[in-house]
Formats: structure tokens, C-alpha cells, sequence
């Protein structure tokens, strides 16, 4: 039953990485430069805030987690359909 824990946890991270990446994303996108200063970061003229540049780094690192959290939750399941239940389990008596 380790593995059902550990899937558990896993999507807990997952979640909480998720939720971090959409508010990083938003102030992003509330930090990105507008009017001329959009047009000389584009021109690389001046360079973008570091929370524009670390927003993509985070919402890849959340898809990831949340991958890692999807295939171990198909293992736990896996594992759980493969493992003996208690009907299965009998002693020489039959109970």
C-alpha cells in the first residue's frame, strides 16, 4: 500500500505546482512591458522581468509533476487490481 501513499502525495505536489504556475502566470502577464517598453524588449534592447522569464520554467515544471503524479496513480491502480483482496485470501478451512 506504499505505492497508493506515494501516488497520493505525488498529486498533491502536483496540485499545489499547478495552482503556483497559474499565479505566476497571471502576474506575468500583468508584468509584461506595454507600449514602448514591449517594443524595445522586443527589439532585445532592454531585457524582460524576471517574472516573465521564469513563468514558462514553472508551468513546465508543473505539466511534469503532473505526469509523474498520472503515471503513478496508474501504477497504484495497476498494482491494487493485481493484489489478492480479502474474498481471494481463504485459509485450508475454507473461511
Amino acid at each position: 500500500m506504499r505505492h497508493k501513499r506515494l501516488s497520493e502525495s505525488t498529486g498533491v505536489f502536483a496540485g499545489l505546482a499547478a495552482a503556483l504556475a497559474v499565479i505566476v502566470g497571471y502576474l506575468a502577464a500583468r508584468a509584461t512591458p506595454k507600449g514602448l517598453a514591449k517594443v524595445t524588449m522586443m527589439m532585445h534592447l532592454t531585457r524582460p522581468p524576471l517574472l516573465v522569464r521564469i513563468a514558462p520554467v514553472l508551468a513546465g515544471i508543473a505539466a511534469a509533476l503532473a505526469t509523474v503524479a498520472g503515471l503513478l496513480r496508474f501504477y497504484s491502480w495497476w498494482a491494487e487490481r493485481d493484489a489478492p483482496t480479502v474474498e481471494d485470501v481463504t485459509d485450508e478451512d475454507g473461511n
